[in-house]
């Protein structure tokens, strides 16, 4: 692309008028200006830290056509239960269901996974195991929305089945620490079998409960139209 813009000019019999001259020049160097910082704002790059805010909404809204998206997220409340109202609230025997919804406008960064997860073409286009799986990594662990290595892939299951497709992202793991191995304890001092482990939990997927709301808010687009549930173990 071309680094100057095009200049704007006088019509000869203006040449002698020093108002006019300066405002041509002002004009130009405005213009000059603001196609600088065109050529360098990246405008189609909304990855990464430097587009941001405001900046960031317009780019998404004016090249990519999306809206900041809203996070929904639900609860049910079930009174009727002995002791969970108070005397007279309901009838006897009754039972009252009440729904509670909050709405979060999402953060910079995870509007930026969000977009990644939706506009992302460097995986190609057929849909395979390890497709959905780098998909779901990347979603968890880049931040704001960058590409990330993604190889290691075992904290990720997906199952398909005839009522749809379940995605499960496992947060930690177990760590046998002491088991009734022969002759490594006294006699009697444990039940056949008896082992002890401890959970490991992994702190690399903190987004992990946003992934699953925006699953459910249908902010993720997917390649098929099969139900899909999503399960954080751990």
């Amino acid at each position: 692309m071309l680094e100057d813009i095009i200049k704007s000019y006088l019509y000869t019999q203006y040449n002698d008028d020093d108002d006019l001259q300066a405002f041509v020049t002002a004009y130009n160097t405005m213009a000059q200006d603001i196609y600088t910082w065109m050529l360098n704002a990246n405008l189609p790059i909304f990855v990464g830290g430097y587009n941001a805010g405001d900046q960031l909404k317009w780019i998404a809204r004016g090249i990519y056509g999306v809206k900041p998206p809203v996070l929904v997220s639900g609860k049910q409340n079930i009174f009727g239960s002995f002791n969970s109202v108070l005397f007279n609230q309901l009838p006897f025997n009754g039972r009252k269901v009440v729904n509670i919804s909050d709405q979060v406008v999402v953060s910079d960064d995870l509007f930026k996974r969000i977009m990644t997860w939706n506009f992302y073409k460097g995986d190609g286009y057929h849909f395979t195991i390890p497709w959905l799986k780098r998909r779901i990594l990347r979603f968890l662990t880049g931040i704001d929305g960058v590409d990330v290595v993604n190889d290691q892939r075992w904290s990720i299951s997906v199952l398909f089945s005839g009522s749809g497709a379940s995605i499960s992202i496992i947060k930690g793991y177990r760590r046998l620490t002491d088991s009734s191995l022969y002759n490594s304890f006294a006699y009697n001092a444990r039940s056949f079998n008896q082992k002890k482990s401890v959970v490991i939990k992994s702190t690399e997927y903190e987004y992990a409960a946003l992934f699953k709301q925006a699953f459910d808010s249908g902010l993720l687009h997917m390649p098929f139209y099969q139900p899909v549930s999503v399960t954080i173990v751990g």
